[in-house]
């Protein structure tokens, strides 16, 4: 009988233990591993700005390098304009292991409202680029601007793509003297002329005003 009072006791404790155990275990966080957020824009975003910078306002995970084993993070962050000749983005190439900074582009009165910064790849780099392009920023009802910028990490270049639109001049388009090396000349014309086929390119750089 003593035997099987204990038996009895023993399993009385164990249901009571059950519930405790499995209420520790929901109330424990997840850990958070690489694959968790490089693989996720948001997730890596908010990485970024809990670990490296709180301003950064767009993050990327990807190879910009010929190295096919390595991937990197670009931070993108956008300074303020209390300075007329520093104001712009800041396109920063980190490690993805330790958040280094490897490199980084500056580009001058651009900003992350109403653009587009994303990776882009071309067909004569075997990389991917980065991609920016102003959208509406600096467009409106009567006509404007649109900047387009591509950079190469890897070779430290970056081309460049300006249209500008008129109500009362043909939209043009002026490209940088690199874009002639490689393919990102196809890339800049055929972006435009899915909406400006009749755009003409100038050989200088082209203002609105």
């Amino acid at each position: 009988m003593l035997s099987l009072n204990k038996l009895k006791l023993a399993l009385i404790l164990f249901s009571f233990l059950l519930p405790v155990n499995g209420c520790g275990d929901k109330n424990q966080e997840p850990s958070t591993t690489k694959e968790d957020y490089l693989f996720d824009n948001q997730k890596l975003l908010q990485h970024l700005q809990e670990k490296f910078d709180p301003e950064i306002k767009v993050a990327l995970y990807s190879q910009f390098d010929n190295d096919s084993t390595k991937k990197e993070i670009l931070a993108i962050k956008e300074t303020k304009p209390s300075k007329p000749d520093k104001w712009g983005l800041r396109i920063q190439r980190l490690s993805s292991d330790s958040l280094i900074k490897k490199d980084e582009f500056f580009l001058p009165e651009m900003s992350t409202t109403e653009s587009i910064c994303t990776t882009q790849k071309i067909d004569s780099f075997p990389y991917d680029l980065f991609y920016y392009n102003s959208g509406s920023f600096y467009t409106g009802s009567s006509g404007g601007e649109i900047f387009a910028y591509l950079i190469d990490f890897a070779r430290k270049q970056t081309y460049y793509a300006h249209l500008v639109i008129s109500p009362v001049k043909p939209v043009a388009l002026f490209l940088s003297k690199n874009c002639e090396e490689n393919k990102t000349k196809d890339f800049f014309l055929n972006l435009f002329k899915l909406d400006y086929p009749e755009l003409v390119i100038s050989p200088k750089d082209v203002s609105t005003e």
